[in-house]
């Protein structure tokens, strides 16, 4: 069975939304990396990696079925925010336009009748919750740190522990 040529194009639109989304959080890793706070900007870093994932496994799924793949033009993203809280919270709302979107596919997949598609955005729905989550904890840390600079230190610590396993292999 072919692919609903509308469905196709959503999903190759959130190829180019998870890629854009890789290049933003690359700009804060940046922003990080001038700060000289390794923890988030290795953080942000990971974020995008797993953002290019994402956007690898909507390409693979298309080219697994014989649907037509099309890579859209890229924007060059921010590498300056007011402060660190801004910048989370900045990659908080990303995420939330994304779920947005993961469920906009998601109820597409399902009204066009395609499974194949559905079992793929069952697994994004479940990582938009967790992507989520992670950066509304942040974002609370950091609320809670407030002007501390020795809490910002110690978060960046943290997250400067953040285990290469604990993400997700490409492909």
């Amino acid at each position: 069975m072919s692919m609903d040529a509308n469905l196709v194009s959503a999903l190759n639109a959130q190829i180019r939304g998870e890629f854009a989304a890789s290049y933003v959080y690359l700009g804060m890793s940046a922003y990080f990396e001038s700060l000289d706070l390794k923890g988030f900007a290795g953080w942000m870093r990971a974020q995008s990696q797993e953002e290019w994932a994402h956007g690898m496994r909507i390409f693979d799924h298309l080219a697994a079925r014989d649907a037509p793949i099309s890579l859209a033009e890229l924007s060059s993203p921010t590498t300056d925010y007011y402060d660190p809280k801004s910048a989370v919270a900045a990659a908080l709302a990303q995420e939330q336009d994304t779920t947005r979107d993961v469920n906009q596919l998601y109820a597409q997949a399902i009204s066009c009748g395609d499974y194949q598609a559905k079992g793929l955005l069952d697994w994004f729905v479940n990582e938009q919750t967790e992507e989520e989550d992670s950066l509304r904890t942040l974002l609370s840390q950091l609320t809670i740190a407030g002007d501390s600079g020795a809490a910002l230190l110690i978060l960046d610590r943290e997250l400067s522990e953040r285990d290469a396993s604990d993400d997700e292999p490409m492909g």
